[in-house]
């Protein structure tokens, strides 16, 4: 059997082993077929009770199910930090059960969405700038320090925790994680794709370099953002990015 027939499979099964959910869906990869053998299966339930996710061996394959509120699930198409991800994860979603149409409703207000729904992105993306300017300052206090390790901790944690943020300031929809890197660099251009590379270690350079290009990223990233602040967080986010 083919690994995607396989999976297809698996993930009916385990949709008919959850009797108190409203409606499943099978989302990711396996719905649009671009998985590949290893590739876990993402489940979304609609349930009322037992919210949070669980991570299940089923049949030698990894699922991942997720338990929302029907309420929870369409309010993510609402939240800047959520949508670009929900939106088209629910536009190629198959619908595994749905007696009562709730996850019907969800795809097709999917499919006529658009970014007016998401509650202030620009204001969202700024204030996520806020909080990462610790990790700038951390970045370089351990460079100083001599510390290397924690210095490329938290290169890290800027390379990859202002991704969602930019991806929301530049409007981005993408299909998972996996696609959004190479969409965001797509779109920021060559410097930001070349930062980025650096920061993660992609594009081998040496350590004081590549802290200094998590520290363009966030430069970048406040350069496009910080109008969006009040005046103290401006403060903030304007002192990180001169370190």
């Amino acid at each position: 059997m083919h690994h995607r027939d396989r999976a297809l499979a698996i993930a009916a099964r385990t949709a008919a082993a959850e009797p108190d959910a409203l409606a499943v869906a099978l989302v990711g990869s396996v719905a649009t077929g671009t998985d590949h053998p290893h590739s876990d299966i993402d489940l979304i339930a609609a349930a009322r009770t037992d919210p949070g996710t669980r991570v299940l061996h089923v049949e030698g394959r990894m699922v991942t199910l997720t338990r929302k509120t029907p309420a929870d699930l369409a309010a993510a198409l609402t939240r800047p930090r959520e949508a670009g991800a929900a939106v088209p994860a629910w536009r190629t979603a198959r619908l595994l059960a749905d007696p009562d149409g709730i996850l019907h409703d969800l795809q097709e207000h999917a499919h006529a969405w658009t970014w007016d729904e998401v509650e202030r992105p620009d204001e969202w993306a700024a204030g996520e700038l806020v909080g990462l300017a610790e990790e700038v300052h951390k970045v370089h206090g351990m460079l100083a320090l001599g510390r290397a390790r924690a210095a490329a901790a938290n290169r890290l944690i800027l390379a990859l925790a202002l991704a969602v943020p930019m991806a929301a300031a530049n409007r981005l929809l993408y299909g998972s994680e996996n696609d959004l890197w190479d969409a965001l660099a797509r779109t920021e251009g060559p410097a930001w794709a070349r930062a980025w590379d650096t920061a993660t270690g992609l594009a081998p350079a040496p350590h004081d370099t590549a802290c200094r290009a998590a520290a363009d990223l966030y430069r970048t990233a406040a350069a496009r953002l910080a109008r969006h602040l009040d005046p103290a967080d401006r403060i903030t986010v304007t002192t990180a990015a001169d370190l």
